[in-house]
């Protein structure tokens, strides 16, 4: 009786464990294996495919000052999580832009954008299909590093890619 109920306790919670880790396209995604259309980005939760995606590939491409052009490093890294999302094909992203705090704030938000959607347009060149990607400008609104200093300034030019 003892074995019966401790097997019952097992497989109930393996099954909870399982339910849990829902990827992006279980959350946010269509039947299309794409973005729902009313899916808010603000409102987005981290996944376990948040975590793998993290955890298995360098997620940041960094950019020169007022540019949004990809320089080889920022390639090799698109490329690698192009592969990432061949491998995960229910992965759904968002690719988030920002900029240092110099220029105005009009001025980052289209910077952002533009470096976003040049991530986004790799990845697309790359075969990952357009409604499996989001992107979303913050600017200088979101910065990665506090400060005032060159170092700071290089780390928050970037586009980031989270997985959902």
């Amino acid at each position: 009786m003892f074995k019966k109920l401790f097997a019952i306790i097992c497989t109930v919670s393996l099954l909870g464990a399982c339910a849990s880790k829902q990827q992006g396209a279980d959350l946010y995604g269509n039947a299309s294996g794409g973005w729902k259309d009313d899916v808010n980005i603000a409102d987005l939760q981290p996944t376990s495919t948040t975590e793998d995606f993290a955890d298995e590939v360098n997620a940041v491409v960094y950019f020169a000052f007022d540019s949004a052009v990809l320089n080889d490093e920022a390639k090799e890294y698109l490329t690698e999580q192009a592969t990432w999302l061949k491998d995960n094909p229910r992965a759904l992203i968002v690719i988030e832009g920002r900029c240092d705090e110099r220029g105005t704030r009009e001025y980052n938000l289209a910077l952002g954008e533009r470096r976003a959607n040049a991530a986004a347009s790799y990845l697309i060149a790359k075969g990952i299909t357009k409604n499996r990607i989001k992107t979303i400008s913050y600017g200088a609104e979101k910065p990665v590093v506090s400060g005032s200093t060159e170092e700071a300034y290089a780390k928050n030019r970037n586009a980031t890619t989270v997985a959902y």
